[in-house]
């Protein structure tokens, strides 16, 4: 059964969970009871052993013109038309991997924090694909997908939300996150039985522990000072026979440019500040900035860029769950069905619609004539904003 379909009948337990209050914070600093211990939450389904892939190291981002170089192309005419990607590329970068073995573990998503007491952020330039969504309020948290690289500090990682329950399953996913709210973490089990039991584990509660998928720095406070190591998770993976390779191959991508209508400027307005992409023509990039201040990476020192920004429009629904003390309510983003889509990338705009079934691993980007839009080699920004009440503009 469709977690859609499950969704339709859990009414009940909307009004059960919104008198419990979560054990994990969201937005901008609350005050924290004094047994606040936060955990580190790895989903995914359960399955056979498989043999285990060589240790993951750090790779370098490839452009794509190393990896047209490498590969002469890549994908060829056949694979950008049925959707398939060729061999060693990277289905979420269609980037040519300098290590084949990165293909063989499970894609990473971490939950992200995006306050002000947790910018600049670690490791969002590594990650392969990043969802910016709103969290609760008029904050927004980032999901970021590691495949290709292998950061050892991602973060500051906090609690998951109702989208991470769709996400795995869009991409096929682990799903690494600070924990859940009393009224989610229920909703996540339920929605994700019907696809075997989930792996949990915990951040073991170390300051820079050596062995940990996460652990704690001294730099900051509880709880922004939780980070990620993508090397340890995969690991973790492995002990639980669940580092297995995606089965996400929905996008297809072509250096080439394309027809679109010229765009230098993408202004998403959400409640908590305008987020600006601006297109940068000598790196092929678009840029991020937050309210006019660039957004940085803080492993890198570079500001975030990306190949291609997804603007994805989808319905967002107010729950009754209550996501922390301050009763700020959790958001259901119903990123199912289909709906208005506009991709950015070589400065210009190509307008269409997503396209979500019941089947692992699909998400469609589709043009106005049903053909799937071909995203630019490289690392993919998505944004998911409400269908009415939130402005994008364009120059």
């Amino acid at each position: 059964m469709h977690v859609v379909n499950f969704r339709r009948v859990t009414a009940a337990l909307w009004l059960i969970f919104a008198l419990v209050l979560a054990a994990c914070g969201s937005g901008e600093p609350t005050s924290a009871p004094e047994n606040f211990q936060p955990i580190v939450t790895i989903y995914a389904p359960t399955a056979a052993p498989s043999p285990t892939p060589e240790q993951p190291t750090p790779l370098p981002q490839p452009t794509a013109t190393t990896a047209l170089q490498a590969a002469g192309a890549v994908t060829d005419a056949a694979a950008s038309a049925s959707g398939q990607i060729g061999e060693n590329v990277n289905p979420f970068t269609g980037l040519v991997v300098a290590d084949p073995a990165v293909l063989r573990r499970r894609p990473l998503l971490i939950k992200i924090a995006n306050t002000s007491d947790v910018r600049p952020q670690s490791g969002l330039n590594s990650a392969d694909i990043v969802i910016e969504h709103y969290s609760e309020g008029s904050i927004t948290r980032f999901t970021a997908l590691f495949l290709a690289n292998a950061p050892t500090k991602v973060g500051s990682v906090r609690s998951c939300r109702l989208i991470d329950i769709e996400l795995p399953m869009i991409f096929d996913a682990a799903l690494l996150c600070s924990g859940t709210s009393p009224g989610v973490k229920p909703l996540m089990s339920a929605s994700w039985a019907h696809r075997n039991n989930l792996t949990m584990i915990s951040d073991m509660g170390g300051t820079e522990c050596a062995t940990c998928p996460a652990f704690r720095t001294m730099d900051r406070l509880p709880p922004h000072n939780l980070f990620a190591n993508t090397v340890r998770a995969w690991e973790e993976l492995d002990k639980r026979g669940n580092n297995v390779p995606s089965g996400f191959r929905a996008w297809t991508f072509d250096p080439n440019l394309p027809q679109g209508k010229p765009t230098a400027v993408i202004e998403v307005g959400y409640k908590s500040g305008s987020v600006i992409w601006s297109y940068d023509p000598q790196s092929g990039r678009w840029l991020k900035s937050l309210r006019n201040e660039k957004q940085i990476d803080a492993l890198t020192r570079e500001q975030i860029f990306a190949a291609n920004v997804l603007i994805v429009h989808v319905p967002h629904v107010t729950t009754l769950i209550q996501e922390d003390v301050s009763g700020a309510r959790s958001i259901e983003i119903q990123l199912w069905g289909e709906g208005p889509l506009r991709v950015f990338r070589d400065g210009v705009e190509i307008g269409g619609r997503w396209r979500r079934g019941s089947e692992i691993g699909m998400f469609d980007l589709l043009d106005v004539n049903g053909n799937k839009i071909p995203l630019k080699p490289g690392n993919t920004w998505i944004q998911l904003v409400p269908m009415n009440d939130i402005i994008v503009n364009t120059r």
